[in-house]
């Protein structure tokens, strides 16, 4: 089958990566040290509830900053979006709501 390319996004240190890491690998510890992302691709080999074998491609973003867009290029390739914000930060909740506009406005 066609392969799926994901878009994770939100704030930086809302958890992209480990989310990415504790699904695909399970191997994230609490606590453990937070690294800045600048882009990084995880691939993920899927079987469907028919059986066929897909090929998910998670694209793991640079945090958003004050004043930083997600890249225009990523709307126009991805198949889909991860919205990740931290329980505890409203400010990294509201700039998801944000976000979800521009995706619906740019698809």
């Amino acid at each position: 089958g066609k392969g799926c390319r994901v878009i994770v996004c939100g704030l930086s240190s809302v958890g992209k990566t480990a989310i990415l890491e504790q699904l695909l690998y399970g191997n994230h510890m609490i606590g453990s040290e937070a690294n800045e992302t600048l882009e990084d691709v995880y691939i993920a080999s899927v079987e469907t509830d028919r059986g066929v074998k897909e090929q998910l491609r998670f694209y793991d973003t640079r945090g958003l900053r004050e004043g930083m867009e997600l890249p225009k290029h990523y709307f126009s390739f991805a198949d889909g979006f991860v919205l990740v914000y931290s329980v505890d930060s409203l400010e990294s909740f509201r700039r998801i709501e944000i976000l979800k506009r521009e995706i619906d406005k740019a698809r």
